[in-house]
């Protein structure tokens, strides 16, 4: 190979590699400009109850009871709803609370008043505790709840295999 094509084919490599370089820098750039100090980005499949269970800090059956109100906030819609919990799988939550759910996409219905469905979510923010699960919020029947409550009973045993292995 002549020295005139090395050189090209080198100095391709340095602007591929740069390119490269410069494109996870302004990524990191991106991210670390939505987070604050503190803060965990998780990435977890929000439509999968074993994943959505490892990161939810409270897992809970809660009868709807009444529809709030919807919030639209630029091109993001979020449903508001008083909700009685029924049964704790994981966490600390008791009572009535708000749910904030944003349904994944324009035609799903809103969760029925009455029915009882269950909800993973965050821990309590001013408005509430926000819904972590976006899969199709169906009234739980006795297949679901068992499939959550293999999900709870797996995050429970990871995270005794390792100190703060939640939420890392």
């Amino acid at each position: 190979m002549n020295t005139t094509r090395k050189a090209k084919l080198l100095t391709a490599g340095a602007v591929v590699a740069g390119t490269l370089s410069l494109g996870g820098w302004s990524g990191y750039q991106y991210l670390e400009g939505q987070v604050w100090s503190g803060c965990v980005l998780r990435v977890y499949d929000a439509t999968s109850p074993a994943d959505t269970a490892s990161h939810a800090e409270n897992v809970f059956t809660g009868r709807v009871v009444e529809f709030v109100e919807r919030r639209v906030d630029e091109s993001w819609t979020t449903d508001v709803y008083r909700v009685d919990v029924v049964s704790v799988l994981r966490g600390d939550v008791r009572g009535t609370v708000l749910v904030p759910f944003a349904p994944d996409r324009e035609s799903a219905r809103r969760l029925a008043d009455g029915e009882t469905y269950v909800f993973a979510t965050q821990p309590k923010a001013d408005d509430g505790y926000w819904l972590m699960f976006q899969g199709e919020m169906k009234p739980v029947d006795d297949g679901q709840l068992l499939v959550w409550k293999a999900a709870v009973a797996l995050a429970a045993a990871g995270e005794g295999e390792g100190e703060g292995k939640r939420g890392a």
